[in-house]
C-alpha cells in the first residue's frame, strides 16, 4: 500500500480510538445520571405520601415513616424478583431510605443503623434543607467500601420543609448494566472499525487500481509493447489516461514518422541512383539500351515493392490488438502455406518435408499465414538447389509453436544479431540480390501481437531454424 494510505490509516486509527474511548468513558456518568433521575422522582413520591399522611393523621414524623415504610420495605426485600433486565438478572429490592428531621437527625431508616445521626452537614439533607437540589455521592457507611448514590426531596407541610427523605441506591446494582453496556459498546465499536477497514480498502482499490492499471499501460508504451487500453470507470482517471495516450500516441507517431522518412530516403537511395545512372548511359550507350531499360524497371519494381512492404508494416505496427479466432490449427496454417509455394519449390529444386501435428492456438489467421510465409520464402531464398526445408508445427512444453528449418549456409556471426532491424538484409546465394529487409521484422511484430516469441538461429551442423513460441494454448 502507498505509504501516505498507512499514514492515513494510522491516523484515522488512532482518532478513532480516541472518539471511542471518549465515547466509552461517558457510558458510566450517563447511566448513573439516568439512575439519578429516576431516584429524584422516587423521593419525591415517597417524600409527597409522607406530606399526606401527616396532613391527615397528626402523627410525628418518625411515626408516620415507620408506619408507612417498614412493612412496605420489609415485605419488598423478601420478594424474589428474578428479573431479566437486557442481560442483567435482577434478583432482590435494593433500594435504602432514610428520613431526617429540620435539624438533619435520622428518624427513620430503612436499614436501621443510622437513626439518631446527624445528617445536617451530609450534601443531601444541608442542600435540600436550603432548597436546593440535595444529592450526593458516598460510601454506604463508614465500614462499607461500597458506594451508593443519595438523592433527596423535602417533606413539606403548609410550605414549611418540617424533614428530608433520602432514597440510596447502592452502585453494585447499576455497575453490571454499564458493564453489560460497554461489553456491546466495545463490541459494535470493534465492527463498525472492521467495516470502515474493508470499506477503506474497497475504496483505496477502487481509486489506485484504474491508477496502477493507467501506470501500466503508460510503461507499456514506453516499453513499446502492443496493449489494448485499460478498462478504467472513474471518469476523471479514464479522461486523465486518454488524453496521456493520445498526447504520447502523436510524440511516438512524430518519431515514428521521423524514423520512417530517414529510412525510407536510405533504402530508395541506392536503387534511385542506379536507376538515374541507367536512365544517363541510354543516351551514351544506345547499343546497351536493353539491358540498362532492364535494370531500370528491376530497380523501379524494388523501389515499388520498398513502398509497397512499408505501407503494410506501418499498418501492422499502429495495430494495438488484432481480431483473433479461438481454436487456430496451426496444422492447416502450415498446409496451406507449403501448399502455396509448392511451385517455387519445384522451381527451385527444394524438397519441403512437413511434421506436423494437430495444434491449437488463438489467432488471426491471415497474419499467421502471412508471418509463417515469410519464415519458408526466407528459407526457400537461402536454399541450395537439392536440398530440403522441413516445417513443423506442434507443441514443446504444452505450449504451440511453428517452425522452419533448412540446411543452407546459415548466418553470417557479423548479422546474427541484426536479422530483425528493418531494411538490413543478406544478399540471395543465387542472385546476390537484397531483399526489402522487411520480412523477419513484419514476422516479429505478428508475434508480439499474438503475445509469441520468435527466434531465427543457425542450426547446430548447417541451415537456420526461425521459430514462433505461443504463449497460449487453445483447446477445442
Amino acid at each position: 500500500m502507498d505509504p501516505n494510505c498507512d499514514r492515513f490509516f494510522f491516523a484515522f486509527s488512532a482518532g478513532y480510538y480516541y472518539f471511542v474511548d471518549k465515547i466509552e468513558k461517558s457510558i458510566r456518568p450517563r447511566y448513573m445520571e439516568t439512575v439519578e433521575e429516576s431516584m429524584n422522582d422516587t423521593a419525591h413520591l415517597f417524600a409527597s405520601l409522607l406530606e399526606n399522611e401527616l396532613y391527615k393523621k397528626k402523627s410525628t414524623l418518625d411515626e408516620v415513616s415507620v408506619r408507612i415504610f417498614s412493612p412496605m420495605l420489609v415485605i419488598a426485600k423478601e420478594r424474589n424478583l428474578n428479573s431479566k433486565i437486557f442481560e442483567v438478572t435482577k434478583k432482590k429490592v435494593d433500594l435504602q431510605l432514610y428520613v431526617t428531621n429540620e435539624q438533619g437527625i435520622v428518624v427513620y431508616d430503612s436499614e436501621g443503623f443510622r437513626k439518631g445521626m446527624d445528617y445536617s452537614k451530609k450534601n443531601d439533607v444541608y442542600l435540600t434543607l436550603r432548597e436546593k437540589y440535595g444529592a450526593r455521592s458516598s460510601l454506604l457507611t463508614a465500614f462499607d467500601r461500597e458506594e451508593a448514590l443519595f438523592i433527596a426531596a423535602p417533606i413539606q407541610i403548609s410550605g414549611k420543609i418540617i424533614g428530608i427523605l433520602t432514597v440510596i441506591k447502592p452502585k453494585s446494582s447499576v455497575i453490571p448494566f454499564i458493564e453489560s453496556a460497554e461489553k456491546k459498546f466495545w463490541s459494535l465499536s470493534l465492527y463498525v472499525a472492521l467495516s470502515i477497514v474493508v470499506l477503506f480498502i474497497i475504496v483505496v482499490y477502487l481509486i489506485f487500481s484504474p491508477i496502477r492499471k493507467l501506470s501500466d499501460y503508460v510503461s507499456a508504451l514506453r516499453s513499446k509493447k502492443r496493449i489494448p487500453f485499460p478498462k478504467i470507470s472513474v471518469p476523471e482517471i479514464r479522461g486523465l489516461g486518454e488524453e496521456m495516450d493520445q498526447l504520447f500516441r502523436e510524440l511516438a507517431g512524430k518519431e515514428y514518422v521521423e524514423n520512417y522518412v530517414q529510412s525510407m530516403t536510405h533504402e530508395i537511395k541506392s536503387p534511385l541512383s542506379s536507376l538515374l545512372a541507367s536512365a544517363e548511359l541510354i543516351a551514351e550507350n544506345p547499343d546497351r539500351m536493353n539491358s540498362l531499360i532492364s535494370n531500370i524497371q528491376l530497380e523501379g519494381r524494388r523501389i515499388q515493392t520498398i513502398l509497397e512492404k512499408l505501407l503494410e508494416f506501418s499498418a501492422l505496427e499502429n495495430l494495438s490488438q488484432l481480431e483473433k479466432v479461438p481454436n487456430l490449427n496451426l496444422q492447416t496454417i502450415v498446409r496451406e502455406t507449403v501448399s502455396s509455394v509448392t511451385s517455387e519449390s519445384i522451381r527451385k529444386k527444394v524438397k519441403i518435408q512437413e511434421s506436423t501435428e494437430v495444434v491449437f492456438v488463438e489467432g488471426n489467421t491471415f497474419f499467421l499465414e502471412m508471418a509463417f510465409r515469410n519464415l519458408v520464402q526466407n528459407a526457400l531464398d537461402f536454399s541450395n538447389p537439392d536440398s530440403q526445408i522441413t516445417v513443423r508445427c506442434g507443441k514443446k512444453n504444452n505450449l504451440p509453436f511453428l517452425e522452419v528449418e533448412d540446411s543452407g549456409a546459415g548466418i553470417p556471426e557479423y548479422a546474427s544479431e541484426r536479422i530483425f532491424e528493418k531494411f538490413y538484409s543478406l544478399p540471395r546465394p543465387d542472385t546476390g540480390r537484397k531483399s526489402s529487409g522487411l520480412g523477419l521484422a513484419f514476422v516479429r511484430e505478428i508475434a508480439k501481437l499474438h503475445d509469441a516469441d520468435v527466434a531465427v538461429k543457425n542450426g547446430n551442423s548447417s541451415g537456420v531454424t526461425a521459430r514462433i513460441d505461443f504463449k497460449n494454448n487453445s483447446q477445442k
